[in-house]
């Protein structure tokens, strides 16, 4: 048989568990500071992404050798989702590096030398 102080214990548990991930998931959204790279490196951009999305980074031997700068900017706070889409944006156009995900835990960091590139502005 099972008491009211089970129950209750139980109950007080779950309850705390669910307020713990409604905290998480709404700090994940909140917006974060501006952003301002100015010639950054690749691989420091990838450093700060990793940390962002919690994902391992699989990086090619390319990337790895990659010797290109970022430049990104942002007028205003932005969420850590819209920031980690301004990164891989910001790779993708200005150094022919592509993210993708492999599955819950890892993405794919390749280097895509056919792409245009465009060369960073001046913080502009």
């Amino acid at each position: 048989m099972v008491s009211t102080y089970n129950i209750m214990k139980r109950t007080f548990l779950l309850l705390f568990a669910t307020l713990c991930l409604c905290a998480c998931a709404v700090s994940a959204q909140q917006p974060q500071s501006p952003l301002s790279f100015i010639n950054t490196p690749v691989q420091k951009i990838l450093t700060i992404y990793q940390h962002f999305s919690g994902l391992e980074l699989v990086q090619s031997s390319d990337v790895k050798k990659l010797n290109k700068t970022i430049t990104l900017k942002t007028n205003g706070p932005v969420s850590t989702a819209d920031t980690l889409k301004l990164m891989e944006q910001a790779l993708l156009l200005q150094a022919g590096v592509v993210i993708s995900r492999l599955d819950e835990h890892r993405a794919s960091v390749t280097y895509n030398d056919a792409l245009p590139i465009i060369p960073p502005g001046d913080g502009d």
